[in-house]
């Protein structure tokens, strides 16, 4: 570690191993019809829930019959949310069948290659700054090892301007950075989306800029929740590639193909070079 710190990056990938998604494997496409009926489903339920509470509250029997699941409800959306509720995840023991080639030891692997890079050529290394090359675990269990990184370290993040290049499935020659977290819900550093947007410029890799949608939450969150500078690199076509191997056995390294990973490295390496600026 340098003596005099002013800056501190980071780029991690995650290790962990995710169950089968049985919904995707079976389903493909329609996986998305069976979502939107599931949701559709619980909301029914909530509602109808909240009738028939507010008839017993005020002791009246016509509210809650109104609030009494009939034949149609039943029939759509209730039954066919229920049969998709119990299709769910398979492979449970030791951690599950799914290899992980793209989610996430794509990213592992270019912290590997990115550490190797700097080793070798430090002058890439801005005056005055720590890199640390991270793989958490637990990602797939609730962000757990990021989490827990964040709490054990926030005091020195924050003191040494701590910035995180968050990298995940590697799958796309076109990077997606990503403008919040967790499902959209956690807004990301402007600052830190602008020094990875000028690094893929400065790479003249393809990109762009988007919200996580419903789904996604990765690592950054964590880092984004606590105030830190972070941000997510997700090179994934949806949803092509996510019917394709995501959460599945076929996520084997015959998935992965090399412009991908080179754009990402590429990107990487020069957003070190800027100093995460």
């Amino acid at each position: 570690m340098l003596n005099h710190l002013n800056r501190l990056l980071s780029q991690r990938g995650s290790r962990d191993s995710a169950r089968e998604n049985t919904r995707l494997r079976y389903l493909g496409t329609i996986f998305y019809i069976f979502s939107v009926t599931f949701f559709i489903g619980f909301a029914t339920l909530l509602v109808m829930s909240i009738i028939q509470l507010t008839g017993m509250i005020v002791d009246n029997a016509d509210i809650v019959r109104a609030g009494t699941l009939g034949w149609a409800l039943l029939i759509y959306p209730m039954v066919p949310a229920i049969i998709y509720g119990l299709f769910t995840i398979r492979g449970r023991k030791d951690g599950g069948k799914v290899p992980g080639a793209a989610d996430n030891l794509s990213a592992s692997a270019l912290a590997v290659a990115m550490s190797r890079f700097l080793v070798k050529n430090p002058s890439w290394i801005p005056e005055d700054t720590e890199i640390r090359f991270i793989s958490f675990g637990s990602e797939e269990a609730g962000l757990r090892g990021s989490r827990r990184y964040v709490e054990r370290h926030l005091d020195e993040l924050t003191r040494l301007d701590g910035r995180l290049l968050n990298i995940e499935t590697v799958a796309h020659p076109e990077i997606r950075i990503l403008t919040s977290e967790r499902n959209g819900t956690v807004k990301v550093s402007p600052e830190i989306v602008k020094s990875a947007v000028a690094a893929a410029e400065g790479a003249g890799v393809p990109y762009k800029t988007l919200p996580a949608s419903i789904g996604v939450a990765n690592d950054a969150a964590p880092f984004s929740q606590a105030g830190l500078k972070a941000t997510t690199l997700l090179p994934f076509q949806t949803p092509q590639q996510m019917v394709a191997f995501y959460h599945q056995r076929q996520d084997g390294p015959e998935v992965l193909t090399i412009e991908p990973l080179w754009n990402v490295l590429k990107l990487a390496v020069e957003w070190v070079r800027s100093g995460g600026e």
